[in-house]
């Protein structure tokens, strides 16, 4: 795994995060430690979103234009809460991920966008 700088922006509703990382990546994942947040971002057939720290674990799957079930684990409750989401469209090129999809369960719009 490398170590590259990447630039995180996420689009929810209207509000906008933009942060920089440290991340690892190979040829089929990216890590990053955000906040208290460990992301990965894995980049196989089916691009997916897994967000984990000592009290959640989010668990996410995009494929363009098609509703996925996704999942919020709420650890110490032992809860797992189920996500619909409809993935808008996904691009993955050399320098740039973006993501854009709804979280139908909550009705949030969200756009994510991970420069390298």
């Amino acid at each position: 795994m490398s170590k590259i700088d990447v630039k995180v922006i996420i689009k929810n509703n209207d509000e906008v995060s933009e942060e920089k990382y440290m991340a690892l990546k190979n040829n089929q994942k990216i890590e990053y430690l955000e906040k208290e947040f460990k992301t990965s971002l894995f980049l196989k057939d089916i691009v997916k979103i897994k967000r984990e720290n000592a009290d959640y674990l989010f668990m996410m799957e995009f494929i363009p234009n098609k509703e996925t079930k996704g999942s919020c684990k709420l650890k110490k409750e032992n809860i797992t809460i189920d996500l619909e989401i409809l993935t808008d469209y996904i691009i993955i090129e050399e320098n740039v991920i973006i993501i854009k999809y709804k979280v139908l369960t909550t009705q949030q719009d969200v756009l994510f966008k991970l420069e390298m």
